[in-house]
């Protein structure tokens, strides 16, 4: 009897190794991660993870970078931003890896300079593009500052759970602030 190989799904194969990076450094941090350990999370070998994405360096920009979709974010519609960003950070079905990334790779200068630029270009420039005018990129600099205090103290630290009332607030006020800076007449 003769066996088929087994076809490769190279798009699901490269997902499932995004997705174990995106939790293995959001865990362990960049310095403390292993290509050996990201590829056993991903069920594939290091070979194979290094032939999608080079090196531990490659693979750690393309696991930040899609973790960070903020054209999602931008589809919402420009009056109800603040409140889609609002639900799409404080939902509980919704892993956000890359403050926690970020974080945790700043002590090695590499994966630092990698948060950066992916940070940058991902996130910063888009938003600043999406808000226009000159102070674009200060608006949205502040937005994600918002954002990863917003995430950080809601969603990562082991921090007593808020209660229903406490997050409904808390909600309310990130998005009336990332509101008011979305809605502020761009400065000449």
């Amino acid at each position: 009897m003769t066996t088929l190989p087994r076809k490769r799904d190279a798009a699901a194969t490269r997902a499932r190794i995004l997705e174990a990076a995106q939790r293995a450094f959001s865990e362990t941090g960049y310095s403390h991660t292993g290509i050996r350990e990201i590829a056993a999370l991903a069920g594939t070998s290091s070979t194979m993870l290094l032939r999608y994405f080079g090196s531990k360096a490659g693979l750690f920009e393309a696991a930040l970078a899609a973790a960070m979709p903020v054209a999602t974010a931008l589809s919402h519609p420009r009056e109800a931003l603040g409140k889609g960003l609002a639900e799409a950070l404080l939902d509980p079905a919704n892993a956000i890896r890359p403050p926690l990334m970020i974080a945790m790779a700043s002590g090695d200068p590499e994966a630092a300079a990698i948060s950066a630029r992916v940070f940058e270009a991902q996130s910063v420039a888009p938003l600043a593009a999406w808000l226009g005018g000159p102070d674009g990129r200060a608006r949205s600099l502040e937005i994600a500052m918002l954002a990863t205090g917003l995430v950080s103290y809601l969603r990562q630290l082991p921090l007593p759970a808020a209660s229903e009332a406490e997050r409904r607030h808390i909600a309310d006020w990130f998005a009336k602030s990332v509101q008011a800076i979305v809605d502020q007449t761009p400065q000449q």
